[in-house]
């Protein structure tokens, strides 16, 4: 080999040369011949079944598993929590509020790992969801308590609101819906109230298609609409229910996916033992919070708290009343030391034992259950707190 081709071999090429190269997917790929004959170009057929053409195949779902298991195990060895492989953090402030938690050095019993083999209960992805209920009641409730704000615009007697809920759950009663369609159709109702002002004569519409909404979003067998027009006695028709109907959903933003409180107390319910009598005593303050006008525009796990605490101590469940296990499974709520809360669970006491605006129907719904013995039990133990000023309602 000469000198100059030498020269030219160990040259390295510029940038120019670098860049007029083909690309090595755009060479041809050719068969090598025998005896020097010109090869010639694959058929289609040909390059299908040619390693170099063929794309590459996806990793197999038994690998990639493997390296779960792999990853699960390692996370065990050296206790690492799977949040930390994730990119970003999740909520800013569930993440605050669970640090704050592991500082205080709560202690609480995770009742959760022992439903972790029923897949209906989904044990994995519990916390997620109660961050999203947390965050997202927030953005669901009333702008403002319009019953008790009389500066207010869209200012609504208490007295008049306290008719229409209680009409509300006498329909809701016959309808035999599920109490969820009654807690989202008062919740529709009140939302829309804080930002319009409604005539009087207009108000049993609003409240009739506000539960027509509710029993679309909740309830599997529906009511016939001519049911919702028929029970209102001819103050609304067809017709206006629907008209009605259109334009609450395009007012409220189609936003229906209100954080229900009977999701926060079955959570609570857990950590109670799944007590049925402290659990339909809760239920009853529960109904009563959302049907009075002192409650609107509070969250719904705050009141689904106070419905547990409350219904604890009218059973006399002191063992112990409100602990760390309570503090984790309402969200954070330290009954004992909070004062809002406390202030919440007084005026409830209060609303029970000396009602500021008559609730029948509700009252003779609780009545009829075991007797009488939840509503008697309830309005008992309100009155006499409130005698005793309250003297061992919030003691350890």
């Amino acid at each position: 080999m000469s000198s100059s081709s030498m020269d030219s071999a160990q040259r390295k090429p510029s940038e120019d040369e670098k860049m007029d190269r083909p690309a090595l997917t755009n060479v041809e790929v050719n068969r090598a011949l025998p005896g020097g004959r010109k090869a010639q170009p694959l058929t289609e057929q040909e390059k299908k079944r040619h390693p170099m053409y063929r794309k590459p195949s996806r990793i197999r779902r038994e690998d990639s598993d493997a390296s779960y298991m792999a990853n699960s195990k390692k996370r065990q060895v050296f206790q690492d929590n799977a949040d930390d492989d994730e990119p970003t953090g999740k909520d800013q402030e569930s993440r605050i509020k669970r640090a704050k938690v592991q500082d205080r050095q709560i202690k609480w019993v995770d009742l959760d790992s022992k439903e972790k083999n029923n897949i209906a209960m989904v044990v994995e992805y519990t916390n997620d969801i109660f961050d999203f209920l947390y965050e997202r009641e927030k953005n669901t409730i009333p702008m403002h308590n319009y019953l008790l704000d009389r500066k207010s615009k869209y200012h609504l007697r208490p007295a008049t609101r306290a008719v229409l809920v209680d009409w509300l759950v006498e329909v809701h009663d016959k309808f035999q819906c599920y109490p969820e369609t009654l807690y989202l159709g008062i919740n529709i109702m009140d939302r829309f109230l804080s930002q319009h002002k409604v005539d009087i004569n207009k108000l049993q519409l609003l409240a009739v298609t506000s539960l027509f909404i509710a029993a679309k979003f909740e309830e599997i067998n529906l009511p016939k609409l001519s049911e919702y027009a028929y029970i209102t006695d001819g103050a609304a028709s067809k017709d206006d229910i629907k008209v009605s109907e259109m334009f609450i959903l395009t007012e409220l933003k189609f936003s229906l996916d209100w954080p229900n409180p009977l999701n926060f107390l079955r959570r609570l319910s857990k950590a109670d033992g799944y007590d049925g009598e402290c659990r339909m005593i809760a239920k009853f303050i529960l109904e009563y919070s959302l049907c009075s006008s002192k409650f609107v525009g509070e969250k719904p796990s705050e009141l689904a708290a106070m419905a547990i605490f409350l219904a604890r101590r009218i059973l006399k469940r002191e063992s112990p009343i409100w602990d760390d296990t309570f503090i984790h499974y309402s969200g954070g709520i330290d009954a004992l030391n909070d004062n809002h809360f406390q202030n919440l669970c007084t005026i409830m006491i209060n609303e029970i034992a000396q009602p500021a605006t008559k609730l029948t129907a509700l009252c003779d719904k609780y009545k009829s259950i075991k007797g009488g013995t939840i509503y008697d039990k309830t309005i008992k133990w309100c009155k006499d707190q409130m005698e005793r000023n309250y003297e061992n309602v919030f003691s350890c």
